[in-house]
């Protein structure tokens, strides 16, 4: 190879890696990278919106408003109101009430704080409840029940069911006072159940109720 090949090789090269190494700094899908780490967690979002809705209680109730909120259950029954705010992590939701009514500071949590365990034992004690009563048929529906965990004491019931959005608002509410019927303390679990949510086949609720 002759000086003058070397040196359009040489200057070849420094191109390509002046091109590799100057790229545009960004990741292969084009978002910049502070993008992600930067985005609010879910429950962290939900923690705060419960946050805010429990310190407008407080501010308006004072003090009192912690017990009541808390003892029976109020930051609970808030959450389903709250719509999709709570939805995302009804746990950090309650979790971020507490805190307000109290008006204690915010405390974040470090991952979401609702917890789901199927309870099949449970759904079959309910079925043949429900079969004495006669009514099977209906209650056919529900498929699974799951323990929500809220709070260290605290949880919802959820009957996931085969009714359609439209056609199963009915039978939903027929559904969930039978099991506030059905119940009858703790069935052998800690804590408080606070609210049965019935759901429809697309895991969106169809009704609740306090238990």
């Amino acid at each position: 190879m002759n000086h003058r090949s070397g040196r359009v090789l040489g200057m070849t090269a420094a191109a390509l890696i002046g091109l590799v190494g100057c790229g545009s700094g960004k990741p292969f899908d084009g978002s910049a990278p502070e993008s992600r780490s930067s985005a609010v967690p879910e429950y962290v979002a939900a923690y705060r919106a419960g946050y805010t809705a429990g310190k407008a209680v407080y501010d308006s109730s004072g003090k009192g408003a912690a017990v009541r909120e808390t003892v029976w259950g109020g930051c609970t029954r808030r959450a389903l109101q709250a719509g999709s705010a709570a939805e995302v992590d009804r746990g950090s939701w309650v979790q971020g009430c507490l805190n307000g009514v109290a008006n204690a500071p915010e405390q974040l949590p470090t991952g979401p704080v609702t917890k789901r365990t199927t309870d099949a034992e449970m759904l079959e004690r309910f079925h043949i409840w429900a079969r004495a009563k006669g009514g099977a048929q209906q209650f056919d529906h529900a498929r699974m029940l799951a323990i929500v965990q809220l709070t260290a004491h605290d949880y919802d019931v959820e009957l996931s069911t085969d009714y359609s959005a439209g056609s199963g608002r009915p039978g939903s509410e027929s559904l969930a006072q039978s099991f506030v019927e059905w119940w009858d303390g703790d069935h052998g679990r800690d804590g408080t159940a606070r609210n049965v949510l019935v759901l429809g086949a697309d895991g969106k609720r169809l009704t609740a109720q306090r238990i």
